[in-house]
């Protein structure tokens, strides 16, 4: 993807150079400043799905590294196609600004809260959600810098360019603190009992509950080898069913982040006015 992804601004390098030089100045600003909040909020949400869908897909339908490398592949290329496609119709439109972001937002926000319903049981359904999302997140993070240049000043492009970068990490950060407290309690609270439950049914003896949790939970094979298979199995799918649930509330939480972006998207000015056909600088 890294190869791919610089392809996404050729559809915007005609348009970056040029600045409006007749605009209301208070215009440029309200649109600026709307396009950065929403690249801070999809920033937040791209991360519930760049840092979490992988890891959740190694939980569910690991250890196999090519089945994991299955599962995460849509939502890459999601983000590809819907960079590369977005800034495509920038160009195609001459603007359209608010529409293409209020479209990508929606796609995210729904692609990302669906995987809330996969399981270990729906591979095919997470693979085409994760699609879903990867596609409404692409078509966010690097147009909105297109978007921006679009509507600068000549002198601050590259300026522009940094800030809306620093601004989309710093809402993967703030995401990303969120999303992983979010698991970590959830995990704390329903791992344990969960495991304990499925163990107890399996026919483990109640006296031997705490030490096959610490075995389970403290990853020690060794004295697992002294229990039965069926208890191990069925703790195993107990432990599967615990991710399940905190990756479920993790997809929630990043609702509430892509709904907000959808709302701001609501609001933003056309920036067709700023696409003159005026080249900053001209290289040869």
């Amino acid at each position: 993807m890294g190869n791919i992804r610089p392809l996404s601004h050729v559809s915007g390098i005609h348009f970056c150079t040029q600045g409006p030089p007749d605009i209301a100045v208070s215009d440029a600003q309200r649109i600026s400043v709307l396009t950065l909040i929403i690249t801070f909020l999809s920033g937040a949400n791209l991360w519930s799905l760049l840092a979490f869908w992988p890891y959740e897909s190694t939980q569910l339908f690991g250890p196999d590294p090519s089945r994991v490398a299955l599962e995460v592949l849509p939502f890459n290329l999601g983000i590809t196609i819907g960079m590369v496609l977005v800034n495509f119709c920038v160009s195609k439109f001459r603007g359209a600004n608010r529409e293409l972001l209020t479209l990508s937002s929606a796609m995210m926000t729904a692609g990302i809260g669906a995987l809330s319903t996969v399981t270990q049981n729906t591979p095919r359904l997470g693979q085409g959600l994760s699609f879903l999302g990867g596609l409404g997140t692409g078509g966010i993070i690097q147009p909105a810098v297109t978007m921006l240049t679009i509507i600068s000043p000549d002198e601050i492009i590259a300026t522009i360019t940094a800030l809306t970068i620093s601004v989309r990490l710093v809402g993967a950060s703030i995401g990303y603190a969120v999303y992983f407290n979010t698991l970590q309690k959830t995990l704390a609270t329903t791992m344990p009992a969960n495991v304990a439950a499925a163990a107890l049914q399996a026919g483990l003896p109640a006296g031997q509950i705490a030490p096959f949790l610490g075995a389970v939970l403290g990853g020690n094979t060794t004295a697992l080898t002294g229990y039965a298979l069926t208890v191990i199995n069925a703790a195993q799918d107990a432990v599967r069913e615990s991710y399940v649930e905190g990756f479920r509330l993790v997809y929630l939480v990043s609702i509430s982040f892509g709904v907000c972006a959808v709302v701001a998207c609501l609001f933003l000015g056309d920036i067709k006015k700023y696409m003159v056909d005026r080249v900053a600088v001209d290289i040869h």
